[in-house]
């Protein structure tokens, strides 16, 4: 048990089962993954977890928003329409938000940008890519 406080210790308390496991196997210390998960649960001890970053407040109020392609991701010709789509993604100890569009004829990557969140013209950025990449 002293070398598992010892290496929350040293890791400011982060640390879960899986990582303690890993630098006790590191420093040549054979024990199973199973004992580490039973004595970290039996002296309640347990990592730290990330919040879930909540991104999109629905408005119950506001009407659906309308279905312009009808669900037809189908094209005969280039560039008549896109897909995208965003998302937040984490990565270290920040998020980064990421936005994509795809051609649906091909349905190849036009665009994509990744931005710090706080900027908001990643999906801009990307439009404006996918629109200087329409010369193929």
């Amino acid at each position: 048990m002293s070398e598992i406080r010892a290496i929350r210790a040293e890791h400011h308390g982060t640390h879960g089962v899986l990582r303690v496991h890993a630098e006790l196997r590191a420093g040549e210390r054979r024990i199973n993954r199973k004992r580490v998960t039973r004595l970290m649960r039996v002296n309640h001890i347990v990592g730290r977890h990330l919040k879930k970053k909540r991104t999109t407040i629905a408005d119950s109020t506001a009407p659906p928003a309308p279905d312009l392609v009808i669900r037809d991701f189908n094209a005969d010709a280039l560039n008549t329409g896109w897909c995208g789509d965003s998302t937040y993604m984490a990565v270290g100890t920040t998020c980064l938000y990421a936005a994509t569009a795809i051609g649906i004829c091909l349905r190849l990557l036009v665009g994509w940008s990744i931005a710090d969140p706080v900027r908001t013209s990643p999906a801009a950025d990307t439009v404006e890519m996918a629109v200087a990449a329409r010369a193929w």
